[in-house]
């Protein structure tokens, strides 16, 4: 073998190498968080009320798409310094937002029966996907070939992201409000309400559902616990042991994935409108009408950090699990915080991670001595 060529595969497992082992060793603090504001922007403009329904960051980290509730807007904004890169608009509430996987497209739901289609470096409209009803969740599978969104007719409809025909449809309920897909895409899992009338009242009754449906089939194969109010969010954890919910019945339940035994019920004071699982998988957070966003760990279920917020929407994670991004009610405002780590409060863990990523000449020496 050559040796320039002996040298660059040598290169490569050693990168390679030191990329894994630092994915597996976490730099955050496990027993509680520490976060810090980046930026705060208005990402709802309209007279009166002002709310922002959804927010997510792309795959990539670079960028962020939100969605408002009364100025009917899609905005595109820089991660790196909160700038508005381009603003379009749905004819109505705009509800959910997602990227898909190769940073190049976004999918958004409307009350206008809508999902739209856009390109993230022009913000040109693309394509219109007609719905029966309103918008309500809406996510792209991981290998980019389908867009699923959840309607408040209590239906899935999967589409072909590349040629836009609908796949299927499949009925889970009267309102679906989140999807997501398995890692694997093979599953999704989505959550939301039935509504029932009393018979001697009228009056419209909520229950909430999660449930796990195959995507070859659309057959359902696991339901989540059973809610006394409209699930608003479902997540599953990034190492794929937990669905997590979160509840109007100012709840959010944890379940193993696999068996569907319900974990543990956090229990808070008001409604719960967003639920996430750090990228670690070391924290549940939730966020809703309380006026905190809460960070439970996973290991025993305690809190750990109740972080101050407006009343919260919408929560979501950089791929890299470093960057949280916020959407709130009433304010109108869209957040972006950072994870601060605390690898200067153990004894020679950062200088050892700093040594393993550096590239600097006087540490190349020290390796070679």
């Amino acid at each position: 073998m050559p040796q320039k060529k002996r040298y660059f595969l040598v290169t490569v497992l050693c990168l390679t190498f030191l990329a894994a082992n630092a994915q597996e060793e976490s730099i955050y603090n496990s027993e509680s968080v520490s976060l810090t504001n980046v930026w705060k922007r208005i990402a709802d403009v309209s007279p009166k009320l002002r709310a922002v329904e959804a927010a997510e960051l792309s795959p990539n980290g670079m960028y962020i798409v939100s969605g408002s509730k009364f100025g009917y807007a899609v905005m595109l904004w820089d991660v790196l310094d909160g700038s508005l890169l381009w603003k379009n608009y749905h004819e109505s509430e705009v509800e959910c937002v997602t990227f898909s996987p190769d940073n190049k497209r976004i999918a958004t739901g409307g009350e206008d029966y809508l999902v739209k289609i856009w390109d993230v470096e022009t913000g040109k409209l693309l394509k219109d996907l007609d719905n029966k009803s309103g918008l309500d969740g809406i996510t792209w599978s991981h290998d980019g070939k389908i867009i699923a969104a959840g309607t408040e007719s209590g239906l899935v409809n999967l589409w072909d992201a590349n040629t836009f025909e609908l796949i299927k449809s499949v009925k889970v309920g009267s309102t679906v409000n989140s999807i997501q897909f398995t890692k694997d895409d093979a599953h999704f899992i989505a959550g939301g309400n039935y509504q029932n009338k009393e018979k001697n009242s009228n009056k419209v009754i909520y229950t909430g559902f999660a449930k796990l449906v195959n995507v070859a089939s659309g057959e359902v194969v696991k339901d989540y616990g059973d809610h006394k109010a409209s699930v608003k969010s479902v997540r599953i954890s990034d190492n794929g042991k937990w669905v997590a919910t979160a509840s109007f019945d100012r709840s959010a339940r944890m379940f193993d994935f696999e068996s569907g035994k319900l974990l543990n019920q956090f229990q808070e004071e008001e409604k719960i409108e967003a639920v996430e699982f750090t990228r670690d998988s070391q924290f549940l957070v939730t966020g809703g009408h309380s006026m905190t966003v809460n960070f439970y760990r996973t290991e025993d279920y305690k809190l750990a950090t109740a972080y101050p917020s407006p009343r919260t929407e919408y929560l979501h994670f950089s791929q890299d699990g470093r960057l949280l991004v916020t959407a709130h009610e009433d304010s109108g405002l869209l957040e972006l915080h950072l994870f601060m780590s605390d690898t200067q409060n153990k004894d020679g863990f950062y200088h050892r991670i700093a040594s393993e990523q550096l590239n600097n000449k006087d540490l190349k020496k020290d390796k070679n001595e």
